[in-house]
């Protein structure tokens, strides 16, 4: 038999599961051929994976030495990832059958002999092209039959030919050659399994106790030592896969799923009851600060579920539910093999809820009761420091004296446990933000596509910069799937809920729009259920920051029961240091930065009591980070008061400066208003006028420069809602809500959503509105060409995309036209308003993803058209990604869509 017997296409009606087999059966041969080509010491790993062996190929096609032939190398390997039943590709196919899931149903049985066609055509090509002058050692005939290398030890080379039993060879000169040309041992099917289980046994076992045997078709057989706080415990262990090819642990009481063997030698319910311990202290600590800033609330109060979006996928479908409802769903799909970790992100502003709402699903998961239920093990990056999500995780679990980093990964693994880190963008590796991939690669990593991760993250900054690594880092072995839990502000119903037996409604009634909308936030809400029942000498936001200046000053005597700082030393202390963060981009600041803010506050150095006095400020939590100490805010939202107070205090320039260099959250902008107004008498209109000036005299001007967000949020607040007319420009906002009268005028703005109220007219100029809602108006209010500004118009009626669809809304054609500037138009503003990359087939650019279905609306021929012209026009390029399915491309913008 020749290479063209081994690699050609089996029957058509052979089993999907043979296949499949064959498939990566071509692989090897074609990796054999490429190490053959090389005539040198190779890094060939065999057995192998299908994964194994399309990476080979990858890396080593250029041993052919042909162009040729490296690209048809590049087709076999890329082969792997082709689609062969619906959302399923044969690499996902192969790796869920042999990870223990389901046998595939609804094969395309024509796409899948497709493949395993053109893949034995190349192969059969290449070894034509005589690029391999010598086959052995890693072909050699077999009883009249050519064989490929299996595995290979010392004593013994395994051959498989294409149909039979793999057969031993003992041949001195064929281990001798092997020798020589050293490939890697790799694992075969039980020792794919029993690799695993070592991996998972590293976080449980005595170093280098761990000695497995596998011998097919017996069970694998682990004997190794078990740690424990008492000493070390000998264990023997069998396992194999069932005739579902479910992975079994054989028991005392008889076999039980591999997930039931973790958790007997973890101890599950003292492993439970220790992580409840611990997890009832941060609770305990997460209420102890609220306490102390609002003391005897919490026998008032109840507890308000808190409301989060889930985006599309596998938890939901876009809208809302509780936080404990979804959290739910999450544990529900913990144990399903899916190929993908799941990373799911928690966003929300400083003080929304976050760390309650994760501290309580963690309880209530180690607190239920069931069979082998998943627990939720949360680690918390408040008053921790590490380099490295390991270190950070060994730190956290050495109290459990069960647990490490390793085996807190074998239990997400498995599905027995979910992995919640909160606040992961504080984390000293996601300090300035730039690239929270480098710090979570490694457990994904060791994940190896399963288990689910949770991360709670301050605003969608981090969720978005996170999902844009990853994209960018398309190759990486083990993907996850990004899920977005988006944290809602509380609704008046919950708000009613938490105020009915509080004298707060009457109270609330009587606040400004701003702080009205402050209370949305759970931070705010409470302090103002307290203060609602004060006897209100303060103003709400004075209350707030005396409040948490008392706390301070409680623990700040000096000698002879002298406070060593007033309340005002304290605000303009925590004032300066709101700054420094805000300027640094970071979550903390060093013990000399403490200092300086200090003394700039009080104009002076400090003294040696103050000195050591200042470090144990408790707004300030300190932790130990390259050798020094660091501090943070113990709430963001103290962090974003402050930075607020610090606008309100500073000279007018200085303040318009501080903005222009810092971009600041709707929160901070509602607090700026309210403590101006407070602190001056009026709105700051002034220091609106003083930034726009700084960022009308930006050149060039960019929509992402931290000045526009910031002048963008305030103007929001201050003139969204007025009368008369009003104008701005270059403003970045991602909400705009204009109520009242008169004409606005943007120029050179750019709003994600823009809601127009009905005695309303807009004008845009050299603008850009993702989604503009008239829903509450008439095209009336649309002045000039200003809709051509529009990506995306939702009116009574209809959500009109693209500029042709546009126009017939606000009746300004009374057809749509199909001409191919319309038909441009439309497709632009659809590019322009994804969310995430365009991936189309390579052949006729149609997707396979549902939400880009809008390519379809005028046709696919037209869809094919405009991605030509656009070619054509150097505005759009096409590049190939290692995507499931049929060959794949991604549309990549060489510049920006000219505004029509």
């Amino acid at each position: 038999m020749t290479i063209a017997h081994l690699v050609a296409a089996p029957d058509r009606q052979q089993a999907p599961l043979k296949t499949l087999a064959h498939v990566e059966f071509q692989l090897r041969v074609l990796g054999l051929l490429c190490a053959a080509a090389t005539g040198k010491p190779t890094s060939l790993t065999t057995p192998g994976s299908l994964d194994v062996w399309s990476r080979y190929i990858l890396l080593r096609r250029s041993s052919l030495r042909c162009d040729i032939c490296e690209s048809a190398a590049l087709d076999v390997a890329d082969s792997i990832n082709t689609e062969v039943a619906k959302d399923t590709s044969i690499r996902r196919m192969r790796n869920q059958v042999f990870h223990g899931g389901p046998d595939p149903e609804n094969v395309d049985l024509d796409a899948l002999h497709q493949v395993v066609s053109a893949n034995a055509d190349h192969i059969v090509a290449i070894y034509a092209h005589g690029h391999v002058t010598e086959l052995e050692p890693f072909f050699i005939p077999i009883n009249g039959e050519l064989a490929a290398l299996h595995d290979y030890s010392e004593g013994s080379a395994t051959y498989w030919p294409r149909h039979g039993h793999a057969t031993d060879v003992t041949r001195p000169e064929i281990l001798e050659a092997l020798q020589k040309l050293g490939p890697q041992r790799g694992d075969r099917l039980l020792e794919s399994f029993a690799l695993d289980i070592q991996k998972d046994l590293d976080g449980f076992a005595a170093r280098e106790s761990i000695q497995t045997l596998v011998a097919p078709p017996e069970p694998i057989v682990v004997r190794w030592d078990l740690r424990t706080s008492g000493g070390t415990i000998r264990r023997v262990d069998r396992f194999e896969l069932n005739a579902d090819h479910a992975r079994v642990w054989h028991s005392e009481s008889g076999t039980r799923p591999y997930k039931a063997f973790l958790a007997d030698i973890c101890n599950w319910e003292l492993l439970k009851e220790r992580l409840l311990e611990e997890l009832e202290e941060q609770v305990t600590e997460e209420s102890l600060i609220r306490e102390e800033l609002f003391p005897d609330l919490k026998q008032h109060v109840p507890d308000v579920s808190a409301r989060v979006c889930v985006a599309d996928g596998p938890f939901g479908d876009g809208s809302d539910v509780t936080i404990t409802q979804a959290c739910e769903r999450i544990a529900a799909r913990t144990g399903i093999y899916s190929s993908y970790t799941n990373l799911i992100t928690l966003t929300g502003e400083a003080g929304s809820g976050k760390t309650h709402s994760l501290l309580q699903f963690a309880r209530e998961s180690l607190a239920r009761g069931g069979e082998l239920a998943p627990i939720s093990i949360y680690i918390s990056s408040s008053g921790k420091s590490a380099n490295s999500l390991d270190t950070l995780l060994d730190a956290s679990m050495g109290r459990t004296l069960i647990l490490n980093s390793r085996s807190v990964l074998a239990l997400c693994r498995a599905g027995l446990a979910i992995l919640v880190i909160d606040g992961f963008d504080e984390l000293l590796g996601f300090r300035t933000y730039d690239n929270p991939l480098s710090g979570l690669r490694p457990i994904l990593d060791a994940l190896r596509g399963r288990g689910t991760v949770i991360l709670s993250a301050r605003s969608s900054y981090s969720e978005a910069r996170l999902r844009q690594d990853l994209e960018l880092h398309a190759s990486m072995d083990w993907p996850p799937y990004v899920t977005t839990l988006e944290l809602l502000p509380w609704r008046p119903e919950e708000l009613r809920e938490l105020t009915h037996r509080l004298p707060a409604e009457e109270a609330r009634a009587k606040m400004s729009p701003e702080i009205r909308q402050m209370l949305t936030t759970p931070f705010f809400c409470l302090a103002f259920a307290v203060w609602a029942r004060t006897d209100k000498s303060l103003e709400f936001l004075q209350f707030v920051v005396e409040t948490y200046l008392q706390r301070e000053r409680r623990k700040q005597p000096g000698q002879a029961g002298v406070e060593l700082f007033s309340s005002g030393v304290l605000a303009d202390i925590f004032s300066e240091v709101a700054e420094m963060i805000a300027r640094n981009a970071v979550a903390e600041v060093s013990e000399d930065d403490l200092e300086l803010a200090a003394s700039q506050a009080l104009d002076r150095d400090l003294t040696k009591e103050e000195k050591r006095r200042l470090i144990a400020l408790c707004g300030m939590s300190a932790e130990w980070a390259e050798n020094e100490l660091s501090f943070k805010f113990t709430h963001l939202a103290i962090a974003e008061q402050f930075l607020a107070r610090q606008v309100a205090r500073l000279p007018l320039d200085q303040a318009a400066s501080l903005l222009f260099s810092v971009a600041i959250s709707g929160l901070c902008a509602q607090l700026i208003v309210s403590i101006w107004r407070t602190e001056r008498g009026n709105v700051p209109t002034e220091l609106i006028a003083a930034l726009q000036e700084k960022v009308t005299a930006a050149e060039p001007y960019d929509q992402r420069l931290p000045g526009a967000i910031s002048l963008g949020e305030l103007w929001a607040k201050i003139h969204g809602t007025g009368d008369g007319p009003r104008s701005v420009r270059r403003i970045t906002v991602e909400s705009l809500e204009l109520g009242g009268s008169g004409r606005v005028s943007l120029e050179e703005a750019h709003v994600q959503n823009l809601t127009v109220g009905p005695d309303i007219e807009l004008r845009l100029a050299s603008s850009r509105v993702d989604r503009l809602d008239l829903s509450k108006s008439t095209g009336v209010a649309l002045v000039g060409d200003s809709y051509k500004q529009v990506l995306e118009l939702l009116t009574q009626d209809e959500l009109a995309v693209g500029q042709s669809r546009i126009k017939h809304a606000l009746g300004l054609a009374e057809e749509v036209t199909e001409d191919i500037t319309e038909i441009d138009s439309y497709f632009k503003s659809n590019i322009a308003l994804a969310r995430g990359p365009i991936i189309v087939n390579s052949r006729d650019f149609a997707p396979d993803d549902n939400r880009l279905n809008w390519v379809r609306e005028y046709g696919l021929d037209a869809w094919q058209g405009f991605v030509r012209r656009m070619q054509e026009e150097g505005k759009i390029t096409l590049e190939k990604v290692n995507a499931s399915g049929r060959q794949k491309v991604r549309l990549r913008l060489t510049e920006a869509f000219d505004e029509q």
